[in-house]
């Protein structure tokens, strides 16, 4: 089955170009505005064209339990001093948040994609109505999904996602001598 929304695609974080601004987002903690930590940066959704993110992919892992779960990117500021994220969310409110998992998220219909959005809506904006109609994408009309001014589309260089989705898939191919830049010797 092909993925219905194709133009999405999951990022590692350790796989963003960030080296001009000589920080990583590999790791980098997750913060709620009361102080709370929700998490670890693990990647991000992206418009694969674009580079525009929708969602930060958090690692929430504990001693005894792991979750990954995803922050709309409109609920997330960028500490720059502190290196870390700050979401407008509580401890309380991640704990109502889907669960996600990077393997199966390319396998998702559309009506899963749709139901782990309202539930993501659901939990951490209770008050947002969800419009179920066709007229408009809500990537383009909420602020859920409002791409942040910190946010530099250079992070994303598809070059590396691909590699990194090829690795998870477990269909990289060898370098070649081509690749190394070795020329085969005839003789």
């Amino acid at each position: 089955m092909d993925h219905p929304r194709p133009w999405l695609r999951y990022v590692d974080a350790d796989d963003l170009d960030t080296s001009a601004d000589e920080f990583g987002f590999d790791g980098m903690h997750v913060h709620g505005t009361s102080g709370d930590h929700l998490g670890k940066v693990d990647g991000f959704i992206v418009d694969a064209a674009t580079g525009r993110p929708y969602y930060v992919v958090v690692d929430a892992s504990g001693w005894f339990k792991s979750k990954y779960f995803l922050i709309a990117i409109g609920h997330v500021a960028f500490e720059r001093e502190q290196t870390r994220l700050v979401a407008d969310l509580t401890r309380e409110h991640v704990h109502k948040f889907p669960g996600f998992d990077r393997e199966a998220f390319e396998k998702l219909s559309e009506d899963d994609l749709n139901l782990m959005d309202e539930q993501i809506v659901a939990a951490c904006c209770p008050t947002e109505t969800v419009d179920r109609s066709k007229s408009r994408s809500r990537f383009d009309r909420w602020a859920h999904y409002k791409s942040p001014s910190w946010w530099d589309a250079d992070f994303y260089r598809p070059d590396r996602a691909d590699n990194a989705m090829k690795d998870m898939a477990g269909a990289r191919r060898q370098p070649t001598a081509h690749d190394t830049g070795f020329k085969k010797t005839v003789h």
